[in-house]
């Protein structure tokens, strides 16, 4: 997510750095609207990720076998990547980092970072990933009159999971842990 057009003369040397961090190099037309879309991507995905993660949850308290809800949303109109490359619930996904204690992946928690314009810190000194990514998309979407009607909900979710001590320093798909509760294990839900 570059802000810059593909005719830029720059380009073509930013596009050849910029694919030592990544496979996926867009020219998004100008200055600062990289960042545009670095915000909106990163809200949509923690909202699905969050969004997933609830219906997960109350499909298989429901009594639905988790990877057979999972696939039936993959090919149903709640079809999402979230879904089925790194499904937050455990198992789902085998190989994906939510299948392996959450460890690696987009933290919850990073233990330094600038925020520009935003200074806060939570305990410990750490500044919680996704809820600067939420915080940041609904600042930018106040500045510009953009309604993200879920925002709050979702700064919520990972606020409190990210204080939560079995969700620290996980990857932020363990929203999944803290919207099904303490002590509930996939066992015990289907």
């Amino acid at each position: 997510m570059v802000g810059a057009t593909p005719t830029d003369r720059d380009f073509p040397l930013l596009k050849e750095v910029f694919l030592f961090m990544g496979t996926s190099i867009h020219a998004l037309g100008g200055p600062s609207l990289g960042l545009a879309a670095k915000l909106s991507n990163n809200y949509l995905s923690g909202m699905i990720a969050l969004a997933t993660s609830e219906a997960m949850n109350l499909g298989m308290r429901l009594g639905l076998d988790p990877k057979v809800l999972s696939d039936c949303i993959a090919t149903s109109s709640g079809a999402s990547w979230v879904n089925s490359t790194v499904n937050p619930v455990p198992g789902v996904c085998p190989d994906a980092v939510t299948s392996k204690g959450y460890e690696g992946g987009f933290k919850v928690c990073q233990s330094h970072d600038v925020l520009k314009g935003l200074e806060w810190e939570l305990s410990g000194g750490q500044v919680q990933l996704m809820k600067k990514d939420i915080t940041l998309a609904m600042e930018a979407a106040r500045q510009v009159d953009a309604k993200l009607v879920l925002g709050d909900a979702g700064l919520f979710a990972y606020s409190a999971a990210a204080e939560d001590p079995s969700c620290r320093d996980k990857d932020s798909r363990v929203v999944y842990r803290w919207c099904v509760g303490p002590n509930i294990t996939l066992l015990s839900l289907i």
